[in-house]
């Protein structure tokens, strides 16, 4: 059995101890495709800046 990682998907903000971060949306898939993930948080405007500006 694997172990289960948590992870923070956030293309900002620090990432919290105890977490993986993902800095894009495509880390995060392969993230997910390759690991058990026990918790997961999502950033809400992921691939904006501060001005909400599409980031890509």
């Amino acid at each position: 059995m694997r172990d289960k990682i948590n992870l923070y998907v956030d293309d900002l903000r620090d990432c919290p101890d105890g977490f993986v971060v993902a800095r894009t949306y495509y880390e995060a898939i392969h993230i997910l495709e390759t690991k058990e993930v026990a918790i997961l948080t999502l950033d809400h405007d992921l691939g904006e800046d501060v001005d909400g500006v599409r980031v890509t």
